[in-house]
């Protein structure tokens, strides 16, 4: 019974992530509740955590956040540094904030749980993760024409609106729905380019539509970064799985091809205007400067955890106090700037740190089944060549994460981080998988 219950809470946060704050907390409450009780019944002994050395390493690199941010609050809370005679106010919701390093672990411990049904699998998470967003690219479509359900007004354009969704924000849109898009896109091209594989365990035309629906997500959300991730991700992508079916003349062929594409799509009026629009370049210039100066005065700790949004009008009224309030301020927008402002150099080194550790999971991951696939025969290999799709999907996903990070804050960010946290713990999922064939083929 309980294990039905825990599926069923699983399934759900899963489809909630792709909707809105509340609901994604919500839902992930359900499973963290649905799990405590699992382990209340004795479920805890049948889990053996130890069994993956990646999920030590996860373990070591999510502590090692952990303790650098709020390493930089306790530091701040009892020897601040000051601007313009304001010290940053540290509140126990900075310490909280945190607290989405633990989401893989839960989401790991859940599906050993409901995994106890054959039934239940890592394909089974993924087709409503899917469906979900073929439903909001319906939700798309309407607001970039009419504004429902969340106005924001493109500049310069009369009568189109940023694709935010129920995120409030395109950028959010732009961070959260390249892991379906490029997962789904991901094993397309896989299926596409190869001729080992005969058969997936979701459609093939399925995943291609939720390509399709992902990508249309992206290009709607009318960030010019998300239109740059883009290219990027198709280049990461054809890089895959084109170019080592091509020969030299079809590669020189296609690329010719693909710039004349780019070519045409940037002349268009839209995107045009779009991209020569520099909205918010030089506000964020004068916030990365205010981040160096945090750095400069708190090299190892920064100003606090979560304080650069803060600290950073008293820093402007410092240096400015006639004009101070008529300049932009807020957070760092930029991870790289948000974390050495705020965290200094022992919070930007756990921070690189951690992110290497989930690129280095995902691309070794997509390796190791497609390594596994190509000794194989049958059902088995199609569906190891899915898994190393799906994990390669994973890992150009957390690429272009970390290219929007480099101009918007996309760690702290809640709605961002569900889904980060989630795609971390189906690759988790999928490693403790891979082990547990191992072991009893040995």
């Amino acid at each position: 019974m309980i294990s039905k219950i825990i599926r069923a809470t699983l399934l759900f946060y899963v489809m909630c992530s792709l909707t809105a704050m509340a609901p994604m907390n919500l839902s992930f409450l359900l499973v963290i509740l649905t799990s405590i009780t699992a382990m209340m019944m004795g479920q805890k002994k049948k889990i053996d955590f130890n069994l993956s050395p990646d999920f030590k390493r996860y373990r070591f690199w999510a502590l090692a956040l952990l303790l650098t941010c709020w390493g930089s609050l306790v530091v701040t809370k009892f020897y601040p540094y000051a601007y313009a005679d304001h010290n940053p106010e540290v509140t126990f919701h900075g310490f909280l904030k945190i607290w989405y390093l633990l989401v893989p672990a839960v989401l790991l411990y859940a599906f050993e749980v409901g995994s106890e049904c054959k039934s239940f699998s890592i394909i089974t998470m993924i087709k409503p993760w899917w469906v979900v967003t073929l439903i909001m690219m319906v939700v798309a479509v309407v607001q970039f024409l009419t504004g429902w359900p969340h106005p924001q007004m493109i500049p310069d354009q009369t009568h189109f609106y940023h694709a935010t969704l129920f995120f409030g924000h395109h950028l959010s849109t732009a961070s959260i729905f390249i892991f379906p898009a490029f997962t789904a896109l991901a094993i397309t091209f896989g299926f596409y380019t190869r001729t080992k594989q005969n058969e997936l365990p979701i459609p093939p035309r399925l995943a291609l539509i939720i390509g399709i629906a992902g990508t249309l997500i992206l290009f709607l959300s009318y960030a010019r970064t998300a239109w740059i991730a883009l290219v990027i991700g198709f280049i990461l992508l054809f890089k895959k799985y084109l170019l080592p079916n091509l020969s030299r003349k079809q590669w020189f062929s296609g690329a010719i091809l693909l710039l004349m594409t780019l070519g045409v799509f940037v002349q268009t009026p839209m995107v045009k205007t779009r991209i020569e629009k520099l909205y918010g370049i030089s506000e964020r210039t004068e916030l990365w400067k205010a981040n160096i100066d945090f750095f400069t005065h708190r090299p190892l700790t920064g100003i606090g955890w979560l304080k650069t949004q803060e600290m950073s009008e008293f820093y402007f009224k410092s240096i400015d106090p006639e004009h101070y309030r008529s300049r932009f301020w807020g957070h760092a927008h930029s991870n790289i700037f948000e974390m050495l402002g705020g965290t200094g150099l022992f919070g930007l080194l756990a921070f690189l740190g951690w992110s290497f550790f989930t690129l280095r999971i995902a691309h070794q991951l997509s390796a190791k089944y497609e390594l596994r696939a190509l000794s194989e025969n049958g059902s088995s290999s199609n569906l190891d060549f899915f898994y190393s799709d799906f994990c390669r999907g994973i890992f150009i996903a957390l690429i272009l994460l970390h290219f929007n990070g480099l101009t918007n804050v996309t760690f702290w960010e809640g709605k961002v981080m569900h889904q980060q946290m989630l795609a971390l713990g189906m690759l988790l999922i999928l490693d403790r998988m891979f082990k547990k064939i191992e072991q009893t083929h040995s």
